[in-house]
């Protein structure tokens, strides 16, 4: 059995399977060139390819991927999708950086320190104005929209916070022990109106494209603060740059937008009720080892014939 290994930051794990499966050949592709040589008899491919690459990919039955999310490989080789080939991603491994980081757009706003960073800049101390914007998210409501491995992570890391939770998603998920019942995505609007604030988190999917827009955040409180950290075309930019500008929304916490890099001049840069990331909520230096561990015991798997683990449904996009 011959499998390509076309990740470079992982070839410090690689010596491993070399002593642990002998009897497979493994090689190492940096590039495109290499990559399409190669897979004409390969049979397993740890990283992503392309459309020319797939179609020589004649033996081809299984492809790991580096990420939770699919378009770095559907776009890339989107006839893969109603192919045989078994598609797994690295769904989970980001999922407690992911938790932090929505955590910590939360506390940021309820304790005003976006605003105090700017005070600081301004060498400006600012009490009264301080004392008058802090609040407890202990007692407030955060709504998941999307109740995965990421999605369960912040519910349960705001539940240990002391906030009530509340969660939907469109498969039927045990909530346990967050919360009592996972909603259904017939329930958005509920959601909405009750949550201080909305954390989303759902797969980007044509079927997601824009489902939170204008009517979606009109249904959100003034209070309210939206944070993103899946994918930024989930949600309408126009209408939340509208929003915001409005204060029809205390603000938004941003780690993914539609448009990455995010321009110079794009205008949520200036806004002053918006944080954004550039798409780091998912990584911490211990990353790539948990990528590497989920491909890992997928070979096992594969080597055994057993299932292997988040097998992508390649027609709903994850």
């Amino acid at each position: 059995m011959k499998v390509l290994l076309s990740t470079e930051w992982a070839k410090t794990f690689y010596p491993k399977l070399y002593e642990r499966y002998p009897e497979v050949t493994f090689v190492e592709v940096h590039n495109s060139d290499d990559i399409a040589e190669e897979i004409v008899d390969a049979e397993v491919v740890f990283g992503y390819i392309n459309t020319e690459q797939f179609k020589a990919a004649a033996k081809l039955k299984w492809v790991q991927t580096l990420d939770a999310g699919m378009e770095p490989l559907f776009s890339q080789a989107p006839a893969i999708v109603n192919s045989d080939v078994t598609v797994t991603n690295a769904k989970g491994a980001s999922a407690p950086q992911i938790g932090e980081h929505a955590v910590a757009l939360i506390l940021m706003f309820a304790r005003g320190l976006d605003q105090f960073w700017h005070m600081q800049q301004e060498h400006r101390w600012g009490q009264e104005y301080g004392l008058s914007i802090v609040q407890m998210v202990r007692a407030k409501t955060v709504g998941i929209v999307g109740f995965g491995k990421s999605g369960l992570e912040v519910g349960r890391l705001c539940s240990a916070l002391g906030m009530n939770v509340l969660a939907l998603d469109k498969h039927e998920v045990d909530g346990t022990p967050v919360v009592k019942e996972v909603w259904g995505t017939n329930r958005l609007g509920e959601l909405l109106e009750q949550s201080d604030y909305v954390v989303v988190t759902v797969p980007m999917t044509s079927e997601n494209a824009g489902m939170i827009g204008a009517a979606e955040l009109g249904l959100m409180r003034s209070t309210a603060y939206l944070i993103v950290t899946s994918r930024g075309r989930l949600v309408d930019h126009n209408a939340l740059v509208t929003a915001l500008k409005a204060k029809e929304i205390a603000g938004a916490g941003l780690d993914v937008v539609v448009d990455e890099p995010l321009p110079p001049e794009n205008e949520l840069w200036d806004l002053k009720n918006v944080v954004i990331t550039p798409h780091v909520a998912g990584n911490s230096p211990e990353l790539e080892e948990w990528v590497f561990t989920i491909f890992e015991d997928n070979l096992q798997r594969y080597m055994n014939r057993q299932p292997l683990l988040n097998v992508v449904d390649k027609q709903l996009g994850y």
